[in-house]
């Protein structure tokens, strides 16, 4: 499967703005301190695995479950859709999404997408075709 390289996008850019947001709303341990974002990639045979760690307050465990629930927020004026539409496209495209917690602060959420099968090479073609009549 090929994916669509503009929702593959909206996913990372969704991904990382949720990491934004949640470092600038951390009040809690840690607050103050210099945040990161970090995006990694990791290809295996079969499937890309694309990570985005933050460094900021991390989530609760009662919301770890949820989290990827429509309509479900850790955000004071957020729609709860951003990481269920997420979801969606990775799913349409084969592949997973799912948050782990950090060891220190923060979450890391990670989805996967199937690696593509190369492209058939096209028959050759003859380099010159006549429809003159000889």
């Amino acid at each position: 499967m090929q994916a669509d390289a503009l929702q593959v996008q909206q996913v990372i850019l969704n991904l990382v703005r949720n990491a934004l947001d949640a470092m600038n709303a951390g009040t809690g341990a840690g607050a103050g301190e210099p945040h990161a974002v970090v995006i990694s990639a990791r290809a295996e045979l079969k499937q890309v695995e694309i990570a985005v760690q933050d460094s900021g307050p991390g989530l609760p465990p009662e919301a770890r479950d949820q989290v990827l629930r429509p309509f479900f927020t850790t955000k004071p004026d957020g729609l709860g859709l951003g990481l269920s539409i997420s979801q969606s496209i990775v799913e349409a495209h084969g592949g997973r999404l799912w948050a782990t917690p950090n060891a220190g602060r923060g979450v890391t959420f990670h989805f996967t997408l199937p690696v593509a099968a190369p492209a058939a090479t096209p028959e050759p073609v003859a380099e010159a075709l006549s429809l003159d009549a000889a």
